[in-house]
Parts: structure tokens; C-alpha cells; sequence
């Protein structure tokens, strides 16, 4: 069968580029050196000037394992809607402990805001993502970013407009590092090591002691049947920004456990999709 047929073009083709190299970082005993690498989805034609917002995405593993190219599947069509995704490899705990994955979070928004045109990405509106320690990220970033709290700089080039809290651990002296429905075994000693200070590493490593009313706008997600991190940390996260008066949307899925697929359906994306848009345009 021959047919001819003209073709209306309704929507632009995206790319996706793995394997971009966004900082390197000390390895092997500090005595060698490996690049820490982000995969991006982006408009495939750039040259017409135009520039997205980017929602920089940070897999979770309890800080222990991560996989920056897992999670694609759900954001494909998110980003061809008309926002940049990248997701990002970290440095997990087996590596290095608190602050170093925070630093490499960090390091990712510096890199995208730098290489802005690069990838056409409108450097005024990077919002970060994650999901459980990826969400614990997410939000010591976005409430951390006009702080100096000791960490790595205090110049404000990491800054964001938004974060997107899936299940997250934002108070890691909340419920005892013993007590199984607050965190998964183990992980706040992986997360923070357990030299040191431990109650000031606690206190710094816990979004809800950064909680200002410079803190931007929060998007949450959780579940009410969540026996890894208990959805008490999203009800006191979203308390203490209300009382800080920052914008902060919640959303508690009903019977829905830690990373459930309910969390990544169409009319989830769909909330994303207008938060961002709504802080994008000043809405």
C-alpha cells in the first residue's frame, strides 16, 4: 500500500542525553577522583532561544543506593509537556556521608544554571524533586539555599523555585533511629555516618531546622499506609511551613505505601505539571 500524507505537527521532538559529567568528586580514599554524571530530557532543536523550566529529579534508595535512570518511564511525558527533567546521580553513603550527597545536589543546579542555554533551560525557574532520600534531599536544598549553614558556600548560586517531596525525611530526630515506621533501618546512621557530633549532624541534616519564610513554595506527596518513613514527617514539614507562611501543597494518598505506583499516575504528574507552571508564570 502507497499513501501520501501530510503530517500536522503538533508538538516538537526531545532528546535524551545520558551520561553528562556535572562535577567530580574525590574517590577511592580521597586519592583518585570519578565524575558524578546527570541524564537530561530536552527540547532536540535549541537554536530558537526559547527556555524551559528544568525540575531536577534525585532518585532514592535510603541513602544507600540510587539508579539517576530508573525512574525515566514516569517523566518522559512529563517533560514533553515542556519541562526539562534531569536526573542525577549522587554520592551515597557507602561513599561519602553527610553533607557530601547535599554538596552533589547542589553542584547539579550550579552546573544547569551555568550551562543554562547549553541546554535551554530558564535559569530563573530550576525546581528540585526526589522521592524518599531523594526527597530528603530535595528539601535540605530547597530550604538551605539563601542559608549559610556551614556546607560548602553560601552564594546563593543553588537556589530553586520549588520543591516536590515525595515521602521524604525531613526531621531525622523525629521517632528515634530505632523506630522502623519513621525511617528504614539504618538510614539515618548511613546517612550521616556515625562519627562526630551526632546530635549536631541530626540537627543539620533535618530540612525542618532551615524553615523560614525565604523557604520556597513545597509540593508533598504520602502516603497514609507508609511503614518506611512515616507520613508524620510530611504532616510537620507542611505545619512548619504553613507557620512560616510559605505555599505549601499537600497531598496524602489514601492507603497508599512508600513509593507506590499511585504516587507516579497521570493525575499526580498532572498536579507537578501545574505547580510548576503556576510558580513559572507567577501565578
Amino acid at each position: 500500500m502507497k499513501k501520501n500524507m501530510k503530517v500536522k505537527i503538533e508538538r516538537e521532538c526531545w532528546s535524551l542525553v545520558t551520561n553528562i559529567t556535572y562535577a567530580t568528586v574525590p574517590y577511592w580514599y580521597n586519592a583518585t577522583f570519578r565524575d558524578l554524571k546527570a541524564s537530561i530530557v530536552m527540547p532536540k532543536v535549541r537554536e530558537s532561544g526559547m527556555r524551559y523550566p528544568l525540575l531536577i529529579w534525585i532518585c532514592g534508595g535510603a541513602f544507600k543506593v540510587m539508579d539517576k535512570d530508573v525512574w525515566w518511564p514516569q517523566w518522559m511525558e512529563f517533560a514533553r509537556k515542556g519541562v526539562i527533567v534531569a536526573s542525577i546521580e549522587y554520592r551515597t553513603s557507602n561513599e561519602a556521608v553527610y553533607p557530601a550527597a547535599l554538596i552533589d545536589v547542589k553542584s547539579a543546579i550550579r552546573y544547569f544554571k551555568e550551562n543554562a542555554e547549553k541546554y535551554a533551560v530558564d535559569a530563573d525557574n530550576i525546581f528540585i524533586a526526589g522521592e524518599s532520600a531523594g526527597a530528603t534531599l530535595a528539601a535540605l536544598t530547597g530550604v538551605t539555599g539563601k542559608t549559610d549553614c556551614g556546607m560548602e558556600d553560601s552564594d546563593n548560586g543553588n537556589e530553586v523555585r520549588g520543591v516536590i517531596d515525595f515521602y521524604g525525611v525531613v526531621d531525622m530526630a523525629f521517632g528515634g533511629i530505632t523506630d522502623n515506621s519513621n525511617l528504614t533501618a539504618g538510614a539515618e546512621e548511613q546517612f550521616i555516618g556515625v562519627e562526630g557530633n551526632r546530635s549536631e549532624l541530626i540537627r543539620e541534616a533535618s530540612a525542618v531546622n532551615y524553615i523560614s519564610k525565604h523557604s520556597p513554595p513545597f509540593l508533598i506527596f504520602h502516603g497514609t499506609e507508609d511503614h518506611m518513613v512515616s507520613i508524620k514527617q510530611s504532616d510537620m514539614l507542611y505545619e512548619k511551613l504553613c507557620e512560616a507562611g510559605v505555599r505549601a501543597d499537600y497531598y496524602v494518598l489514601e492507603q497508599e505505601g512508600h513509593g507506590a505506583d499511585a504516587f507516579y499516575q497521570q493525575g499526580i504528574m498532572d498536579i507537578i505539571y501545574d505547580f510548576v507552571q503556576s510558580i513559572a508564570e507567577g501565578r
